[in-house]
């Protein structure tokens, strides 16, 4: 019986803007033991995808073992595949961006380590039908894909054991489906299972079998450190592997040798999505949902979009094509069981380079502005631009801010997130709700072993997957009632306290429309000390606010009500969500309630909260029937 042909492909990234630590951490306690174990045990070839901001980690960081890499991609032993260099998902990028993601990959690897990459790992694995166009385009032969999407396009099982064959406007491509099973089995279970498995699978003639995942699962993910290499689990792994290879049940092979190896079957027409886990996180099964279910990536993905074009029309110069690229970066885009969006270094390192990018493209504008869709909500608005400052005017909301930038001091004063009710916030909560039923039937201490019973106990390691399923929380996180802007317009009820306005438990006295009709646009000016102006004028009924955006980018916001429409003892309180520090000035000098935006979110040990912000919020008698606020630089 013939060897069982066996890929193990190792997706190591960082993502733009992440701590120095985190890099230095994994380089040490995952990629490099990992990496000297494979050698060790004489597990090689294998297949590797390590992005680009990983890349030039190591390159500055860690020579030794960035030259490792390639000496071993030199003498066939790793094949290093492809991906967008910066690690974007490529269904969010136009088609002339997803060409210069992977040009530029497939130019590091040749000048850094002398190979050329013809194989891709699809990042997050999202799938969309028009990629394989793009992909052949640039040089691509195979993808590895998930085999849930398979599923999904009606392909039956045994047809998942080899390539399978798509295409679109006339280009060819293989497709390597990722096998699930193994991805739930390694590192997690028991090296014996693993062992039965793959025996199970060469007896039953499988063409093939093929694992790719995060090389984080090796010493990087929660508690796997301690499962490895001090529970053992690594070192029988590799005594268990070496007698499957010395008896010829496996033949370990690189992802390209296996698409050679074993012809492909098709034609397959994947539907778009990714992995299980993801499908659920996007609701809906689209990675894109994620940017029309949270409107702070939205922005960030159009603001992306706009400057891309913008340096396509301004003859793409490098320095700020590249920034545009780091700024593709798909971590702060989403979350899953990582905190992604929710962390705030991310979204700033994301957003500080496309800052980088607006800055060269201005250099010498004057202040002026472009009327557009801002968020694809077929609905325009205007951004303001000049050398120093850069702003989205909207009409929602009732007429605000949702992005100002600071360019010449690379300030992102709206960098903020809205504190949203998440699925498993509920969850969390009602599980901690069970485990203290559980542990008042029971009795504290038969409960408590009950609970605490983990798969390490039963001779497994848990999934990252798992420990999200089984964590807790002891109370609802608060919600915030409004999507956060710069200001956000709202009369309150005498009687609320602030402690209920902290938590978000509050209806407002008043607050506008949603969505205004659209009024005229800015009118241009000069201030007192000679600075242009753009000025916008909004009528929110018994409320008028005028909104002034100088060209050094301070901003001043005047409202005027007729008091007589609202109860004698009511506030006007309209509220600031910061992301940074400013200084503020108000007229007249109102009480003010201030509190740091905090959300929880998961993480891989459970949950974590992650100060995004500041709430301040000024709070003006209503028979003043007139205030302002100038934001400006602290």
């Amino acid at each position: 019986m013939k060897p069982l042909p066996f890929s193990f492909v190792l997706h190591l990234h960082q993502p733009v803007g992440n701590f120095n630590h985190v890099f230095e951490d994994h380089a040490v306690d995952v990629h490099r033991p990992f990496l000297y174990f494979l050698a060790d045990h004489e597990l090689l070839p294998i297949g590797i995808h390590i992005s680009g901001p990983l890349v030039e980690w190591l390159g500055d960081h860690d020579a030794d073992l960035h030259d490792r890499l390639g000496r071993l991609a030199s003498e066939g032993k790793v094949e290093l595949l492809s991906a967008g260099w910066y690690e974007p998902v490529l269904a969010a990028l136009s088609r002339e961006d997803r060409a210069t993601q992977l040009g530029w990959m497939r130019d590091e690897l040749e000048s850094r380590f002398g190979v050329t990459p013809t194989g891709l790992w699809l990042t997050e694995r999202v799938w969309e039908p028009d990629l394989p166009r793009d992909l052949v385009d640039a040089g691509i032969d195979y993808v590895l894909i998930d085999d849930h999407l398979a599923r999904r396009a009606g392909v039956p099982e045994e047809r998942l054991t080899r390539p399978l064959r798509t295409e679109s406007d006339g280009r060819y491509l293989d497709l390597l489906p990722i096998d699930e099973g193994l991805r739930y089995l390694i590192p997690f279970r028991p090296a014996e299972e693993i062992e039965a498995d793959l025996r199970r699978r060469q007896e039953a003639g499988d063409a093939m079998a093929l694992i790719g995942d995060d090389g984080e699962k090796f010493g990087g993910w929660p508690r796997t450190k301690e499962w490895l290499y001090e529970g053992g689990w690594l070192a029988d792994f590799g005594e268990r592997m070496e007698r499957l290879r010395t008896e010829s049940v496996v033949r370990l092979v690189t992802p390209a040798q296996l698409r050679s190896d074993v012809s492909a079957t098709g034609p397959v027409y994947l539907p778009t999505g990714s992995y299980p886990e993801m499908e659920e996180w996007a609701l809906g099964g689209h990675w894109k949902g994620f940017l029309a279910r949270y409107e702070e990536a939205n922005r960030i993905h159009k603001r992306m979009v706009a400057l891309s074009a913008l340096c396509h029309d301004r003859g793409d110069p490098e320095e700020v094509r590249r920034a545009i690229g780091r700024g593709q970066c798909n971590d702060a885009y989403w979350h899953g069981v990582f905190g992604g969006l929710y962390m705030k270094h991310l979204r700033e390192g994301v957003r500080r380079e496309l800052l980088h990018a607006e800055r060269l493209l201005r250099e010498g504008e004057s202040l002026g502005w472009t009327k557009t869709d801002l968020a694809g909500s077929g609905r325009e608005g205007w951004w303001a631009h000049g050398s120093r400052v850069s702003a989205w005017v909207t009409t929602d909301h009732g007429g605000t801010l949702t992005d100002l930038l600071w360019l010449d001091r690379g300030v992102d004063v709206v960098d903020v997130l809205t504190r949203r009710r998440e699925a498993y916030h509920e969850e969390a909560v009602r599980r901690r709700a069970e485990l203290a039923a559980g542990r008042e039937e029971a009795g504290e201490d038969g409960a408590e072993g009950q609970g605490a019973r983990s798969a390490a106990d039963q001779g497994n390691a848990p999934s990252i997957h798992e420990i999200e399923e089984a964590s807790t929380l002891q109370r609802l996180p608060p919600v915030d009632p409004d999507v956060r802007t710069l200001v956000r317009d709202r009369i309150l009820a005498a009687d609320l306290g602030v402690e209920a306005y902290r938590e978000g438990e509050f209806h407002p006295v008043w607050a506008p429309d949603r969505t205004l009709d659209t009024p005229p646009d800015p009118e241009a000016g000069e201030d007192g000390d000679g600075r242009h102006v753009l000025t916008w004028a909004f009528a929110l009924g018994a409320v008028s606010k005028t909104l002034e955006l100088r060209d050094d980018g301070r901003v001043r916001v005047i409202w005027t009500w007729d008091a007589g429409a609202f109860d004698a003892d009511a506030l006007f309180a309209p509220e600031l969500s910061l992301g940074t520090p400013v200084a503020l000035s108000f007229d007249p000098e109102p009480e003010i309630w201030r509190f740091p935006i905090v959300t929880t979110s998961k993480c891989p040990e459970g949950f974590e909260e992650i100060e995004q912000g500041e709430s301040v919020t000024p709070r003006w008698p209503i028979d003043l029937g007139r205030a302002s606020v100038v934001i400006g630089p602290g």
